[in-house]
């Protein structure tokens, strides 16, 4: 398979050496896209990372896949698991996992572009502790989407605004292209099912100081979204806002030191910044 060879050369990690960043991605039959989408991560400018791909009983190719590139890719580290859990826990496995310091979530399936890590990582170098990437941010692009998937969006958007507090900071609600200290993460109770970390992270994780930066939204080239053709994403993603409402009602204990900028936040996130 010719891409494995590309993975390998163009790799600037290869060494024994502790990854700073894990890149995490929760697939499900992603085989024409998983090979593209990480030879574009090994080839930008990145601190030495590791990608941690939690595979949900794919059926196309897409572990054969992972299993024979894992071989010759140091920094690729497959997950399998049998049963479809949605994205959430998928997202879980693969930071419970993690070894970097930062660790980045995205899609598996190229609307991500790979080129916007390298910025993430950079806010996060900076000071950053969440990194949202946002479809909105001044040369950011929601791209060409149907108008279904367009009012899906918006609706899921304004559900989130309205129900819970500190999405209310931020300009993308529902991105599921972020990246975070991993020292700030709070493990979710394993029984969660849903497609929308961000919004745990945003209520429950103690990011002092949380940056947006704009990204350019990709349509898809191959396969279909799992989303739009499950409607129980509906019914699915209404019991995860008012699950991470709940946990925003909560006292949470706030860090000792003082926010770095921008009006307080409920819960211990502070300040929001865009780039």
């Amino acid at each position: 398979m010719p891409v494995i060879d590309g993975l390998v050369m163009s790799s600037p990690f290869d060494g024994p050496s502790e990854p700073r960043l894990s890149i995490v991605l929760g697939t499900l039959n992603e085989h024409e896209n998983l090979p593209v989408l990480l030879d574009e991560i090994a080839r930008q400018r990145l601190p030495p990372f590791e990608v941690i791909v939690v595979d949900d009983g794919s059926t196309d190719g897409t572990r054969e896949f992972l299993e024979t590139a894992a071989m010759q890719a140091p920094w690729l580290r497959p997950i399998f698991h049998d049963g479809r859990q949605t994205l959430t826990p998928a997202q879980c496995q693969g930071i419970a996992q993690a070894k970097g310091e930062f660790v980045l979530i995205m899609d598996a399936d190229l609307q991500h572009p790979p080129d916007t890590i390298p910025a993430m990582v950079a806010e996060l170098e900076g000071g950053g502790d969440l990194v949202v990437a946002t479809r909105y941010g001044r040369g950011g692009s929601v791209g060409h989407r149907s108008i279904f998937r367009a009012a899906l969006s918006r609706g899921a958007e304004a559900v989130v605004r309205a129900f819970v507090f500190p999405a209310r900071r931020v300009s993308d609600p529902v991105s599921g292209y972020f990246a975070f200290r991993r020292a700030i993460f709070r493990p979710l109770d394993t029984r969660y099912r849903g497609y929308k970390l961000i919004l745990f992270l945003l209520v429950s994780c103690r990011a002092r100081r949380v940056v947006e930066v704009p990204y350019r939204f990709r349509s898809r080239k191959n396969g279909s979204s799992k989303i739009i053709r499950d409607l129980e994403f509906i019914r699915v993603f209404l019991r995860e806002v008012f699950r991470a409402r709940r946990l925003d009602a909560r006292p949470v204990l706030v860090p000792e030191n003082p926010p770095v900028s921008g009006r307080p936040m409920r819960g211990d996130t502070a300040g929001i910044l865009m780039r």
